[in-house]
């Protein structure tokens, strides 16, 4: 007899954390020269990808290049979360006074807001569940007030701070939008 798990949010909090340790072991390389668009820390968006392409291929009825589309969808909303902290973060006008540190904090929160709504997206053409205000409200939410620990990284120059409770609070938010899994269900 399998392991029966109540609820998927578990689950996917587990593979949101590790996919932020994985992502900042292994950032991947960076395509293009910053604040300019491009693709930064690809591994780290593909790792994420991946652990929410697993809840595609694992709990929908949709085939496998669903679960593709779904870690495709999840890396751009990875990447453009970081494009979105670039262009924020690169020197405002000179009439716009504001300390460094609320500048940080307003990137963070608007990238974690951009990185979970398209996550949200990405999942949610798959899960009528996850088609609501609610839903999308709170998984942005989350990735907003997550994104708030950007600051935190320029102190301890260390990306977990951000990487491990942004992937893993955006997977759970996400897990606990869907539907309950059928007695019966292994690894539900």
């Amino acid at each position: 007899m399998a392991f029966q798990f109540t609820h998927r949010a578990p689950v996917l909090a587990l593979l949101g954390g590790l996919s932020g340790l994985l992502g900042t072991i292994f950032l991947g390389g960076n395509y293009g020269n910053a604040p300019q668009l491009g693709a930064y820390m690809v591994l780290a968006g593909l790792w994420f990808g991946l652990a929410i392409g697993f809840a595609i291929w694992r709990w929908s009825s949709t085939p496998i290049a669903a679960a593709a589309m779904t870690v495709l969808i999840t890396w751009i909303g990875w990447e453009a979360a970081i494009n979105v902290a670039l262009q924020i973060d690169r020197p405002w006008p000179e009439a716009i006074e504001i300390a460094s540190v609320h500048k940080y904090y307003i990137t963070g929160f608007m990238a974690g807001a951009v990185g979970a709504a398209i996550t949200w997206a990405g999942v949610a053409i798959h899960f009528p569940a996850l088609r609501c205000a609610r839903a999308a409200a709170t998984v942005t939410a989350t990735g907003a007030v997550l994104g708030l620990l950007l600051p935190v990284t320029n102190i301890v120059d260390s990306g977990w701070i951000l990487l491990l409770p942004w992937q893993a609070g955006v997977a759970a938010i996400i897990g606990l939008h869907l539907p309950s899994p059928q007695y019966g269900d292994a690894l539900a």
